[in-house]
């Protein structure tokens, strides 16, 4: 499929996953994007949404083909996505039945025997909710504990109702307990959607190992086999919406092109979620290729109330990126004891927390944030899970001095946690007492 106009190149990049195509026009201005976009409406394509965040202008259109069109000033080029079935999200807001308060939470994944892992819930006004990623397959009730999560949270009697689940990346400590949680706990479950854009093995660096390349074929394969999930796949540019949450996709893989992606974690997704009138900005995983090109395209218009910190705190997003961010409030989906590692080698974190009101780490307790956000609304649940120190350095090498592990159990219990002295290192050291 080639369209060619005034000193513009027709490139095709790769096949992305789930049947879709992708090219890349370079030396493009937005005249000749409008043309563009005039001459498949004349050859009978229907515009289903258009959309100009900070001057990047996307066009969605159905037609023999479903195309997304994404111009970016910034670099003069035009992105085309180009599928048989594109599976669009819903391009325009609808009415929404307000039951509830929303809330937005970043919920605390064991920590039990590793210190990764991600899942941010958002609970909508009709009750539903919308989750972004899971956790880690050595978090292994955490499919139980997500559930029971929203469990809680919705009426006796009624099925709990996910509207949305997005995928940033397919790394295992964000997409493990998706998996377990299809195949295991939707007895009273209704999954109404998947949003995601993961990367092709089409485009693998040689820096990818077994993980990067399997985990998302695995979990394509089991949502072809469960034929009752809507499958939604989600572009740069497009401005969707679930209930009464308005999502604008800011980055994914395909703007990293043509450069390489050599760190996985610049393939994730990149979303800016609006409820309330409060703007909460989900990076996944997104690190120095995603950052740049964020500033770049977006640089003011950044500006949020909420800020989930990239990559847990580890090596993400750069620090002029939290600059334009000017996040109120920093959430850090990681552990204290990284927490702590992080904040002396990652400069952005500090630059994020600075520009803070205040910032929480979800391994002290589940993050509960009152939409739209005001400072000194947010809460913590009590600290569910504890690190298995001996398991720890067992399986991963590293371990801490026993002032500091007394130092982190006494915080965990300060935390509401309960008794779990048995991961303290009393049991084979009986350096100190409990």
């Amino acid at each position: 499929m080639s369209f060619i106009f005034r000193e513009m190149t027709d490139e095709k990049v790769y096949n992305c996953r789930e049947n879709c195509e992708m090219y890349l026009y370079r030396n493009v201005n937005e005249d000749d994007y409008r043309v563009y976009i005039q001459s498949l409406t004349e050859k009978g394509y229907k515009v289903l949404s258009e959309n100009n965040n900070a001057g990047n202008l996307y066009t969605a259109l159905k037609g023999e083909k479903e195309i997304s069109a994404y111009f970016t000033p910034c670099d003069a080029t035009l992105r085309l996505a180009v599928a048989d079935d594109a599976r669009f999200p819903d391009f325009e807001m609808k009415e929404t039945e307000k039951k509830v308060h929303p809330h937005f939470y970043v919920f605390e994944n064991d920590h039990t025997y590793i210190d990764c892992g991600m899942c941010l819930i958002t609970q909508l006004s009709d009750g539903s909710f919308f989750v972004v990623d899971s956790g880690h397959y050595l978090q292994f009730n955490d499919n139980d504990r997500i559930y029971n999560f929203m469990r809680e949270r919705t009426p006796a009697g009624e099925k709990v109702v996910v509207s949305g689940w997005l995928v940033t990346h397919a790394h295992s400590d964000h997409i493990s307990k998706l998996h377990d949680f299809i195949k295991y706990n939707r007895h009273d479950v209704v999954i109404e959607a998947i949003y995601s854009n993961l990367v092709s093995n089409d485009y693998a660096s040689s820096q990818w190992g077994v993980e990067e390349k399997g985990l998302a074929e695995k979990f394509f394969s089991l949502l072809e086999r469960t034929t009752d999930i809507r499958k939604v796949k989600i572009h740069s540019g497009q401005r969707f919406f679930v209930r009464d949450a308005c999502f604008d996709v800011l980055c994914t893989h395909e703007d990293v092109y043509p450069q390489e992606i050599r760190e996985y974690n610049d393939s994730s997704a990149v979303v800016m979620m609006t409820i309330e009138g409060s703007r909460v900005f989900i990076p996944g995983d997104a690190s120095g290729l995603e950052s740049k090109i964020l500033v770049e395209r977006f640089g003011e218009s950044l500006e949020c109330d909420v800020v989930q910190v990239s990559h847990h705190g580890h090596r993400g997003l750069l620090s002029d990126c939290y600059e334009f961010l000017k996040g109120k409030l920093a959430l850090f989906p990681i552990t204290q004891i990284k927490f702590d590692e992080a904040m002396l080698k990652v400069p952005a974190n500090q630059v994020a927390i600075d520009l803070a009101d205040e910032y929480y780490v979800s391994s002290n307790g589940t993050v509960v944030v009152p939409l739209p956000y005001k400072k000194g609304t947010v809460t913590t649940l009590p600290d569910e899970t504890f690190e298995d120190f001996g398991k720890i350095k067992r399986m991963w090498g590293y371990d801490y001095t026993d002032e500091y592990k007394k130092e982190m159990y006494e915080k965990y219990l300060a935390n509401g946690g309960k008794d779990e002295s048995l991961y303290l290192p009393v049991r084979y050291s009986g350096t100190f007492e409990m």
